[in-house]
């Protein structure tokens, strides 16, 4: 009867040394940070192959993929966010980085752009564009236009 109880008092000391050995692995992982990324944007080598004027929305989704959402007026819209999820809390936004490729009415790639969203405020990163400066004038209108000199618009302000 007193081997019964002392090996009943081992059982129950295993028992308690691996609950507590359990337990504090699960509160040792719960506190380590569990990065998550969503989505695709493509690299800057990727995105520096591409010519403005020169590929269309073909030759672009041949090159870096389709984008995962398509704007209004024909753009491709790239975006990628990271998550820290730490153990038993919800989700927090680490970065947001949304890379927007812009087409022309035939198209043709007309701008890359790629902005960076940081405590709600979006900041462009990146901006690859080339504008004909036309603006669909004939060369009368050109000429007449260049004599007034320059003015605030022609510098894009």
């Amino acid at each position: 009867m007193i081997q019964k109880a002392h090996s009943l008092e081992s059982k129950n000391l295993i028992y308690l040394r691996n609950s507590i050995v359990i337990v504090l692995v699960s509160l040792v992982f719960s506190c380590t940070t569990n990065i998550k990324n969503h989505g695709y944007i493509p690299s800057r080598s990727e995105l520096e192959t591409l010519v403005i004027g020169r590929d269309d929305k073909q030759s672009v989704s041949k090159k870096i993929g389709l984008p995962a959402t398509g704007g209004l007026e024909g753009s491709y819209y790239y975006v990628r966010s990271t998550f820290n999820a730490p153990g038993f809390k919800s989700a927090q936004l680490v970065d947001r980085t949304v890379v927007v490729l812009s087409f022309d009415p035939r198209d043709k790639l007309k701008n890359i752009e790629t902005f960076n969203v940081d405590n709600g405020i979006i900041i462009r990163l990146d901006y690859r564009v080339t504008e004909s400066g036309m603006d669909d004038k004939n060369v009368l209108q050109q000429i007449l236009g260049s004599i007034s000199g320059p003015s605030a618009s022609s510098f894009g302000m």
